[in-house]
């Protein structure tokens, strides 16, 4: 279970192989903080770590993680957004991430300004459902607040600090970001359709 609220790291060195990928990522914020086998999330897609040396962390990524998330862009050097699961004595600074990539999505429009930033962001319409008008969602494993929604299309607003510590500074219109939808909104449909279904029978 994340928070949304992450720190940066880089990608070091990927090494393709035929059943999967290995991550080497340069972590030395949270590095010292990791035992073999934790979860941590890359990008808001929750991997495990099998070695750790130094300030890197080595990753597997299976076939379907590389298919349906963000990872398949990455490059030796890119930036990316990282977070340890959230702590039993913790605090939920952001909402419930589960690291889970429902899809991705399409940056449409950026605006740049001095007190925010405006995305844009196209989200595939099997998943429109699960977004509202100040709802949370979780872009490239950063908690974000919806600001508007038309049709296919969500507006987040983010504020100068979120900029400055993750990699949506480096984001351009037509990139591809991995979301995560609230589970709330997942656990909500789905006793809803138990409901009518119960009543259909």
């Amino acid at each position: 279970m994340f928070t949304g609220i992450v720190s940066a790291a880089l990608i070091e060195d990927i090494k393709k192989e035929e059943n999967g990928w290995i991550l080497q990522v340069a972590a030395p914020l949270i590095a010292t903080k990791v035992q073999l086998g934790d979860s941590v999330a890359i990008d808001g897609a929750c991997l495990s770590v099998f070695k750790v040396e130094g300030t890197v962390l080595w990753f597997y990524v299976s076939p379907e993680s590389i298919d349906k998330t963000i990872i398949r862009y990455y490059t030796q050097g890119t930036k990316v957004n990282i977070e340890l699961p959230m702590q039993p004595t913790g605090y939920l600074g952001g909402h419930y991430v589960l690291g889970h990539v429902d899809a991705s999505a399409t940056i449409k429009k950026i605006i740049e300004g001095d007190q925010a930033w405006f995305f844009t962001i196209s989200i595939p319409e099997p998943f429109t459902k699960y977004v509202v008008y100040k709802g949370s969602i979780a872009i490239n494993g950063v908690s974000l607040t919806i600001n508007q929604v038309v049709d296919q299309h969500i507006e987040l607003c983010i504020i100068p600090i979120t900029i400055e510590k993750t990699n949506m500074s480096l984001l351009k219109e037509n990139d591809k970001v991995n979301v995560e939808f609230d589970i709330l909104a997942k656990y909500t449909e789905q006793l809803l359709l138990k409901r009518e279904n119960q009543h259909v029978q």
